[in-house]
């Protein structure tokens, strides 16, 4: 990968950092707006307002991890490890990096742990 797209690459990963903090920063205003708000006594409006913060509080978690791995491949970026598979070391396709910025895994190395933690089926019985 060139130095060109290396740093493109690291200011595409800046932006998305910058929106996910941005919507973090927002999804917390509604959640703290959503707790402050005073409980309306009808039970489905309450069962709605629980909803919504549990939702909220989901997405301020996904984002978290969202924002770890995009910090991370931001590092790995910077060290010069960015684009290699932390398994086996080859280079990660750019079409997998371009759909996943922050892979640390080839296709083959992520298809591989991932049949790894699939727990396997019986077949069905034959008659």
């Amino acid at each position: 990968m060139s130095e060109t797209d290396l740093q493109s690459l690291r200011a595409a990963l800046q932006r998305r950092r910058r929106t996910i903090l941005e919507t973090s920063r927002r999804a917390a205003a509604e959640l703290d707006a959503l707790r402050s708000a005073e409980r309306d006594p009808e039970f489905e409006e309450g069962a709605q307002a629980e909803h919504e913060q549990y939702t909220l509080a989901r997405l301020t978690e996904s984002q978290r991890w969202e924002l770890a791995r995009v910090d991370a491949a931001i590092a790995r970026v910077d060290s010069g490890e960015y684009g290699l598979c932390s398994d086996c070391d080859e280079e990660i396709d750019p079409r997998r990096l371009a759909a996943l910025p922050y892979a640390l895994l080839c296709a083959e190395c992520a298809q591989g742990q991932e049949l790894a933690r699939t727990p396997s089926r019986p077949l069905p019985p034959t008659s």
